[in-house]
């Protein structure tokens, strides 16, 4: 397939994968750490978030083909033995979350529309499947658009009704304690500063938007990085700050949940909810899909090496294709273009110089259509199935966001840049650039980033679990 994508329609793309329900608790948030803190933790999950995405870009850089990347690709290349263990981190952050949006359409419509739960879950697939049999992440910009003025709409009705409150002075009976500088409750710091760091995770769909962006270069990607948690900071500060500062300490971990049930527009603005939900499910949907095919093929490969070990015995036959190669990294000079392995070269790690995957040369697993369509059916039957018996799963979701999500946004990154940047320097003879040098110590700094915030997420989880 030609790669479509565009810098704007892959930020449409990241922004709504970004910016999703998560948006309505970040006032939550604020309602424990006080103005100050709350937007400084904004801007560090910013940073942070943002330097793992660029990251992730930069070592897509490395392959042979930067179009053929994905978690995948670079897990065999650095931690080949460890791949599995990382795709099960992607499986369980996409189907975690994806499920939570299902029970949320269950929990939403029904209150709007009437109806049963059940059937809405149900009938929200005439929308959630033909996007999820979509092939293309940049497909999908069409629908990341009308999710956008969903979340458009809700950001505004939040912050009018802002507007209108202090106009007219009616803020003093709905409006609880401010704190403007100083934390309000340290506790609920400790529980709230996770919500605010997995609002931006959205690095599960970052390689897709790579390899299909039509010119893919470093400053394009950059571009795309860099405008979309732009955006998403706009999104996240205002409405945070709207809405703590019209319920102050009254604010509930759904901000929609503050506002008079009865209005016009608060049902409206629970319909673009809902609407929004259904739209992201697939963005969601896409990664997840990805990761369970490549556990395919690792335990196809898996399969491949033992045969191989069985038979090395045997005299080979020159004759026989083979369907598998190296993976390597490239090197461009101005005459040609010449594979490298840089960790055979530079390091002389045989694990590396051994590692085989399927394909024609490439690193990049690409799905056959019949397991395609398998996975995707597999996929969609157990979410909705799950969400049409549990009503609540919040412990299983938070333990869901502190490993899968702090893995896939800061350790991953972290542990790909500080062992693939500047790697294509040192394969071609030259010296790392100072500049390359900062990245990959700021990638080992992300790694201890990302253990800290899954070590503190699970302390809380089990602190209040026990409470």
């Amino acid at each position: 397939m030609q790669p479509t994508g565009t810098v704007r329609s892959s930020v449409i793309n990241l922004v709504k994968t970004i910016v999703g329900a998560g948006l309505l608790a970040i006032p939550y948030a604020f309602k424990s750490d006080g103005v100050l803190v709350g937007v400084l933790l904004i801007l560090l999950a910013a940073i942070t978030s943002g330097f793992g995405l660029f990251v992730l870009g930069k070592c897509s850089k490395t392959l042979i083909d930067p179009r053929d990347s994905s978690f995948f690709s670079l897990c065999m290349l650095t931690y080949p033995s460890l791949s599995p263990l990382f795709d099960l981190a992607m499986i369980t952050q996409c189907f975690g979350v994806g499920l939570s949006y299902l029970v949320l359409i269950g929990d939403v419509f029904p209150g709007l529309f009437g109806g049963q739960r059940d059937w809405w879950i149900v009938g929200s697939s005439l929308v959630v499947v033909p996007l999820c049999l979509l092939k293309k992440l940049d497909s999908l910009k069409y629908s990341s658009i009308i999710g956008l003025f969903a979340l458009a709409y809700l950001s505004l009705l939040i912050l009018s009704t802002f507007v209108y409150e202090y106009s007219s002075g009616r803020y003093e009976e709905v409006r609880g304690d401010i704190s403007w500088w100083s934390v309000y409750d340290y506790k609920g710091l400790m529980s709230t500063f996770s919500i605010i760091i997995f609002a931006y995770t959205g690095s599960m769909n970052l390689f897709s938007i790579v390899n299909e962006l039509r010119n893919n270069t470093m400053t394009n990607i950059t571009a795309v990085v860099n405008r979309s948690i732009a955006i998403a900071t706009v999104f996240f500060i205002a409405v945070a700050l709207a809405g703590y500062l019209t319920f102050g300490s009254n604010t509930l971990g759904n901000i929609m949940l503050n506002y008079d049930d009865t209005s016009i527009y608060v049902h409206i603005g629970k319909f673009c909810l809902g609407s929004m939900v259904v739209l992201t499910f697939p963005l969601l949907f896409h990664p997840c899909r990805i990761a369970v095919n490549n556990l395919c093929v690792w335990a196809q490969l898996q399969r491949e090496k033992r045969a191989e070990s069985h038979q090395e015995c045997e005299p080979l036959n020159p004759n026989t294709p083979s369907s598998v190669r190296p993976i390597s990294l490239s090197v461009q000079d101005s005459d040609s273009r010449s594979l490298v392995n840089s960790y055979g070269a530079t390091q002389g790690n045989e694990e590396i110089e051994d590692l085989e995957v399927a394909g024609n040369g490439s690193p990049h697993v690409n799905i056959p259509d019949g397991r395609f369509y398998i996975i995707t059916a597999l996929l969609l039957i157990a979410m909705y199935a799950l969400a049409l018996n549990v009503n609540s799963f919040a412990t299983v979701l938070a333990f869901v966001g502190a490993t899968g999500s702090t893995s896939i946004s800061f350790t991953l990154p972290g542990l790909f840049g500080y062992k693939l940047i500047g790697t294509d320097y040192l394969a071609a003879g030259q010296v790392i650039p100072s500049l390359e040098v900062f990245y990959k110590r700021c990638s080992f700094l992300l790694t201890w980033f990302g253990l800290g915030v899954m070590f503190l997420s699970l302390y809380v989880i089990y602190t209040n679990g026990a409470g």
